[in-house]
């Protein structure tokens, strides 16, 4: 009878053992998944950092360009118009690192997945809004860089029906994608394609976090 107290004995610090062992390796589990999305998160703050300090470059530049040209006034209301465009992307990456910054990873995953997936919308958002700009924002981007690397006014050389015709055209463009977002916007989240072209537009460094987010997630549930 001894022993067999005694071998139960045994038994359920074995059992205790083996639950601290294996809440131990949750836990381990747990840290490098979330050091994992951290430094996915870190990476991306660094990239966005860069592109940052690029986009203030340019933003400086071409206000340098509109000091220089203040007494042509087609010039420097083309500079002016760039410049507008220039800063407004310039915020939208100071709002992406803001947001990745103020990610707390001491919350419960499900938070943390809440803020990666809010800053992913963001960063998609704005992505789409600079590819839709594009064919509006070319035609003062043309004229500023030829009067600027070359000394060319485009205003002569072309004329002011053609540029209006182009800027006429990336009107066109934003109005276009503006309705079909509006139309189609409901359909367009469930399409397999649509999805792979937001994670193409994410980047490498938000999926990334994600991915890891999730099978954090679905380890914990099944751990339930």
């Amino acid at each position: 009878m001894m022993e067999l107290d005694a071998l139960k004995e045994k038994w359920t610090e074995h059992d205790k053992t083996l639950d601290v062992s294996i809440r131990l390796n949750r836990q381990a589990l747990n840290e490098v998944k979330l050091n994992r999305t951290r430094s996915a998160m870190q990476r991306l703050v660094a990239s966005l950092s860069v592109e940052a300090a690029i986009q203030l470059g340019a933003v400086v530049l071409i206000g340098s360009f509109i000091g220089g040209h203040i007494r042509m006034p087609r010039f420097a209301l083309t500079g002016s118009a760039l410049d507008v465009f220039a800063i407004a992307i310039l915020i939208a990456l100071i709002q992406q690192i803001v947001r990745a910054l103020q990610i707390d990873y001491d919350n419960p995953v499900v938070a943390i997945q809440r803020q990666i997936a809010a800053l992913r919308v963001l960063r998609v958002r704005h992505t789409l809004w600079i590819l839709i700009a594009a064919p509006l924002i070319w035609t003062p981007l043309f004229i500023v860089a030829m009067k600027a690397f070359w000394g060319l006014d485009a205003f002569h050389i072309f004329g002011a029906v053609f540029l209006a015709a182009n800027l006429l055209f990336g009107l066109a463009v934003i109005l276009a994608a503006t309705w079909l977002s509006k139309k189609f916007g409901n359909r367009m989240d469930h399409s397999p394609i649509l999805q792979g072209v937001m994670r193409t537009l994410a980047g490498y460094n938000l999926n990334a976090a994600t991915g890891y987010l999730a099978a954090l997630s679905q380890f914990e549930h099944e751990n339930r």
